[in-house]
């Protein structure tokens, strides 16, 4: 019959494991605050039907507000279709499954 070191009382898990050397202590969740990026240049995630239910928070059309906030960066993503390009620009529509919107690049 085939014998192993395995065989009988021994477990395969008994032994030294591994033990970190120093203690390690989850941080408390009290004492995180989020970030204040107030105005901060950053790129809000936001869908095609977010941006079409959105309006301008003042007559200059620079500044989108979106659920009760001003928004002047934006990330999109979804499918490039109808794609024209010339010299100075490109146009396509963008497709990300909540609706489509033109967009031009400069």
């Amino acid at each position: 019959m085939f014998h192993s070191q395995f065989d009988g009382a021994s477990s395969l898990f008994s032994g030294v494991g591994i033990i970190p050397s120093q203690a390690t202590q989850a941080p408390d969740p009290s004492s995180f605050s989020p970030p204040k990026n107030r105005g901060a240049p950053g790129a809000l995630p936001l869908t095609v039907k977010q941006i079409a239910e959105a309006y301008y928070a003042s007559d200059d059309k620079s500044t989108l507000t979106v659920n009760g906030s001003e928004v002047t960066n934006v990330r999109l993503l979804g499918l490039v279709m109808n794609k024209t390009e010339s010299d100075a620009d490109v146009s396509f529509t963008l497709d990300d499954g909540t609706g489509r919107i033109d967009i031009n690049r400069w």
